[in-house]
């Protein structure tokens, strides 16, 4: 029991003691180095450490190996040991952990403000945790042995990190020449997606705050320091809009400047703070500016937690275990390393240039961008009642789950000739579409042309809208892909929505859905009664499921549906 009782101590010293390494201009392992972790103190610009995790492959004498920097996203921390939360739980972990055990150098970090880092958090200023990374990669380079060099002898260098960790990522490639092959998880093009229209995520921003206290030790009074605070009464002010857009690539893209690194984004088409849009635009930045950028379409990602969203694990940063793209398929931590591979080793390319998983089982692979919504519908004139829209659509599930299995048992049931319902307790749907099998979809991005109005006189007139899909013979209505936008004046919206990755079934009714409250928004609804009227036109990009499959170009033909109505 002794033995047993020192052998654990050991172990914990060894990968949590602090170590001091000499620095090192070897190109090539000195010496056969045996595969462990331990943990280092990095200095910064302005007199701060960070901690990091080195973790050290096999190497034999004469050998190299790249490096992979990873991070942590918005009240993250670094994996500190193979067996951790980011190791076990996290695609930015496993991910890390793959690579090292294939031979690669790893340096997971603490960003600042982080964890067991000093500092302060500044929300991605990139004279602070931007510039950090810098500083990650001057000390890996003098003080790791053995680090791969490319054919015009740079430091074969990759990335990876989630979120917060995913927009260091995609603003230190703009100034950042060493990186070479980065993986942003669910990341933004313009920050300013988290306040779609100028309303803030409030949702969100609850999980925000109580993770960036507990993980920062209480330290997060950049969030409560102007502008940033604004965001806390459920709207964004125009020095917050204009501060969060120059914290983010669509500022580099907008002036014409190029990023250094190729790029692997990995983005959820339920991801309620940073849509599938924001990495096709990334991509689009990337691919002007010369680069090689691919992007994966995941279900998941930032996802909010049960009931708000439907659950997908027990924290809220999850992405699929597998990457589906026609006859490309692999685990996602395979991808990711293969990625790697390709770019840090010189090995194959496999990866198409898009892959989107439609479902679970099934993916698809583009040479474009994903398809916009094509079938028009009229949206009749529906009147909603606020804020009280939707805001007991909880308290019917029971009822709805009894009542359909009810009628289940009388033949014939068929929901599809129910009139449009909701817009007081309930959500507003107005069905547009019934679906004919089993293997129509959803996929791509929809449209509307909608005008807002109501009973008040004034402006304010805060509804939510998305892609509605009612399954076949069930009374409760779904938001595809948990997509909604807010619409917060009277007015004229022309927009794209969020995209969409939604399978249907025959009978299934699709449409527009409209609440007046919603838990994504909580703080954005109308707190005074009125009435909402939305009228107009909505584009669903509806194709068929035999269009899933590896192709050369664009699957979907620009054929109408004989369904569509005019």
């Amino acid at each position: 029991m002794r033995l047993l009782v020192s052998a654990l101590a050991l172990l914990l010293i060894a990968g949590c003691s602090t170590t001091h390494l000499n620095t090192t201009n070897a190109t090539q392992a000195p010496a056969n180095l045996e595969a462990r972790y331990f943990q280092v103190k990095i200095p910064t610009r302005d007199g701060k450490e960070l901690a990091a995790t080195v973790y050290q492959p096999a190497m034999s004498a004469g050998e190299d190996a790249p490096l992979i920097i990873a991070t942590h996203g918005w009240g993250g921390f670094r994996a500190k040991r193979p067996f951790s939360l980011y190791g076990k739980s996290m695609l930015t972990g496993e991910a890390a952990l793959a690579a090292w055990k294939k031979g690669y150098w790893v340096v997971f970090y603490d960003q600042r403000g982080w964890g067991d880092s000093d500092g302060h958090v500044h929300m991605m200023d990139p004279d602070y945790e931007v510039a950090d990374l810098s500083q990650v990669i001057d000390w890996s380079l003098n003080h790791l042995p053995g680090i791969h060099r490319l054919d015009d002898g740079s430091p074969a260098i990759g990335m990876i990190g989630e979120s917060y960790g995913a927009g260091v990522q995609t603003l230190a490639a703009f100034n950042e020449k060493r990186l070479k092959a980065i993986v942003p998880l669910a990341s933004w093009y313009d920050m300013n997606s988290v306040a779609p229209n100028g309303e803030f995520r409030t949702g969100w921003g609850g999980i925000l705050l109580a993770a960036g206290a507990i993980n920062s030790g209480f330290d997060v009074g950049e969030m409560f320091a102007e502008p940033w605070r604004s965001a806390f009464g459920g709207t964004v002010n125009e020095q917050l809009k204009a501060l969060m857009y120059q914290r983010s690539p669509a500022w580099y893209c907008d002036q014409g400047k190029r990023p250094y690194a190729d790029a692997l984004f990995i983005q959820g088409f339920h991801d309620t703070m940073f849509p599938y849009q924001q990495a096709e635009k990334n991509q689009q930045c990337w691919e002007k500016g010369g680069r090689d950028a691919r992007l994966i379409g995941l279900q998941s990602a930032h996802v909010l937690p049960w009931p708000i969203q439907q659950w997908e694990g027990f924290l809220p940063f999850e992405t699929d275990d597998n990457v589906h793209c026609g006859d490309f398929n692999d685990t996602t931590v395979d991808t990711v390393v293969s990625w790697w591979d390709e770019k840090l080793r010189g090995g194959k390319s496999e990866l198409p240039n898009t892959c989107i998983n439609v479902d679970d089982e099934r993916g698809i692979a583009l040479n474009a961008p994903l398809p916009e919504g094509r079938d028009e519908f009229p949206v009749p004139k529906s009147r909603v009642t606020l804020p009280l829209s939707g805001a007991f659509e909880w308290l019917m599930i029971g009822f709805d789950v009894g009542t359909d299995m009810f009628r289940g048992l009388w033949p014939g049931a068929d929901l599809r000739d129910l009139k449009p319902n909701g817009g007081f307790g309930r959500p507003k749907f107005v069905p547009v579409y019934v679906a004919r099998g089993d293997d129509e979809l959803l996929l791509g991005k929809p449209r509307i042309d909608l005008n807002l109005g109501g009973t008040s006189g004034k402006k304010s007139m805060p509804v939510f809208v998305g892609v509605g899909v009612q399954h076949a013979n069930h009374r409760r209505v779904k938001v595809a892909s948990e997509q909604l936008t807010p619409l917060p004046d009277k007015g004229i919206y022309r927009m794209e929505l969020p995209a969409l990755s939604q399978p249907l079934e025959a009978g299934d009714r699709v449409g527009l859905i409209i609440y007046g409250f919603t838990t994504q928004f909580p703080l954005n609804s109308a707190f005074l009664a009125r009435v909402a009227d939305v009228q107009g036109h909505v584009w669903l990009p509806l194709s068929r499921s035999d269009n899933v499959a590896l192709k050369d170009s664009l699957p979907y033909p620009r054929e109408r549906s004989s369904a569509t109505m005019e």
